[in-house]
C-alpha cells in the first residue's frame, strides 16, 4: 500500500498546513491565503467554437474542485462549471439537471432557430 501524497500550504490564518493531495488536482497550491482557500482543481475541459472575428472561444469551462476546508460551502468534490463569469459548484446530481437543460435547450432553441434561420436565408 503506497502512502498518500500531500502538500504544505503556508496559510496566514493557520500556519503550515498539510493535507492530502488528491491524483486528480493539477493546480499548485498557492502559500499566504487563508485555510479556507486552499482549493485543488483538476484538469479543465471546456466547449468550443470558432467565431468569425473572434477566432476560437471557450465557454462552459469545467473541472474538478475542492475546498476541504470551506466554511460555507460543500468541503467534498464537485464540478465547477463557468457560467456568467463565474465558477458555480455543481454536485453529480446538479450537474445531470445542467446537462439536461444544456441539451434541451440545444434541441428545442437552437436546432429550431437553426432551422427557422436556413430557411429565411433560403427566401432571400
Amino acid at each position: 500500500m503506497s502512502t498518500p501524497y500531500t502538500v504544505t500550504v503556508q496559510t496566514v490564518d493557520h500556519g503550515p498546513v498539510v493535507l492530502p493531495e488528491p491524483s486528480w488536482c493539477i493546480k499548485e497550491h498557492r502559500d499566504g491565503i487563508h485555510r479556507a482557500d486552499i482549493h485543488h482543481q483538476g484538469q479543465e475541459a471546456a466547449a468550443t467554437v470558432v467565431l468569425p472575428g473572434h477566432g476560437r472561444v471557450e465557454f462552459l469551462t469545467a473541472f474538478l474542485s475542492q475546498y476541504p476546508f470551506a466554511e460555507h460551502a460543500s468541503r467534498g468534490v464537485n464540478v465547477a462549471v463557468e457560467i456568467e463569469g463565474e465558477h458555480l459548484e455543481f454536485s453529480s446530481a446538479e450537474l445531470g439537471e445542467l446537462a439536461s437543460a444544456i441539451t434541451s435547450h440545444v434541441l428545442y432553441g437552437l436546432l429550431p432557430l437553426r432551422a427557422r434561420l436556413q430557411s429565411l436565408e433560403g427566401e432571400a
